[in-house]
């Protein structure tokens, strides 16, 4: 059963009149639509809806007769120009484009943000339940949030006017030794790496140093950590230059950091803590400005007991390394 705020129907039915969802009718056009709509959004993800491409390229791994009727699909709705061989996409090809992009970031940040997905089921749900959202139900979920300019990724979120709030981002393996930097996104695909990524602790807005480069790998410092990163995972991993007149900050540390009887101030909460986990730490007084002290840990080391704001809590391992502090003398 779904969690998304809306109820399932086909991709050519949702939003047709105030609160009337049609039951879900699956036909062959659906299938294609689907397969249409991931294209596009595909295209608009990499930033190619200007570009010319081959349909065919794009649709090796279908049968014949699915690439006939995605081509034919795209023609009918005006999606794509012919330029020879190859193919573009029309003015409104790149208006749905960025539609489909939008409800899937909107979804990943719903999910993340009201729901508490884990970030590595964030991208298949959002995958599934994209092209089942109108622009109006779009419109609405974005103002149910505020807005959110990012999604979980850290990838911008476009607005109604297909504003995509374009950011300098680079991959870090374009990052010369010395750069300091903060993480802009990480790919989301393939899923094994995106973990992998996640559990060495990187995450939008973090920010990192290059130590050394080679063929083979990064040694990054991250919060006070060094990690070697293989040049594969850096690859999905894009940064942006700090903002102008911020400086590197050397002494923001994990709260995982601090040994019994240490302090330190919390700076804020990593964009990697969503959902409830994120509310809870929050209600605990792990807001920016309070002092906390480790005061002892289990036996096994997790939980460990911290004092903030007048109470000691308990915290797992993985619920106190998404807190930044700045650790007193």
């Amino acid at each position: 059963m779904s969690d998304l705020p809306y109820k399932h129907c086909s991709p050519g039915y949702i939003g047709k009149g105030k609160d009337k969802m049609e039951p879900e009718k699956k036909t062959a056009l659906d299938e294609v639509q689907v397969i249409v709509e991931d294209l596009l959004k595909g295209l608009a993800h990499r930033g190619r809806m200007k570009e010319k491409w081959d349909p065919g390229e794009r649709l090796a791994n279908r049968p014949a007769e699915v690439r006939g009727a995605v081509l034919d699909y795209l023609v009918k709705n005006g999606y794509i120009e012919g330029l020879g061989s190859s193919w573009r996409l029309t003015e409104r090809g790149i208006h749905r484009a960025v539609e489909i992009l939008r409800a899937h970031r909107l979804l990943e940040t719903y999910l993340a943000r009201k729901k508490g997905r884990p970030a590595e089921e964030l991208h298949a749900e959002a995958d599934r339940e994209e092209h089942y959202l109108s622009v109006e139900k779009a419109n609405q979920l974005a103002d149910s949030m505020n807005r959110p300019r990012f999604d979980p990724h850290g990838d911008p979120i476009p607005e109604r006017a297909s504003d995509l709030h374009q950011t300098e981002e680079v991959p870090l393996t374009d990052m010369p030794v010395g750069s300091t930097i903060l993480v802009a996104h990480i790919e989301d695909e393939p899923p094994n790496d995106f973990e992998i990524l996640m559990e060495m602790g990187l995450a939008p807005e973090l920010p990192l140093k290059v130590i050394k480069s080679s063929d083979e790998e990064m040694e990054i410092e991250l919060l006070g950590e060094r990690i070697n990163l293989p040049q594969r995972l850096a690859a999905h991993v894009e940064v942006y230059p700090l903002p102008e007149g911020d400086t590197y900050c050397d002494k923001l540390r994990r709260l995982t950091s601090l040994k019994s009887g240490e302090t330190g101030i919390v700076e804020y909460i990593s964009s990697a803590c969503i959902g409830p986990d994120r509310r809870r730490l929050q209600d605990f007084g792990m807001v920016p400005g309070s002092e906390v002290g480790c005061e002892f840990s289990s036996p096994f080391g997790s939980p460990v007991a911290y004092s903030v704001r007048g109470s000691v809590i308990g915290l797992r391992r993985s619920q106190a390394r998404n807190i930044l502090i700045r650790r007193n003398p």
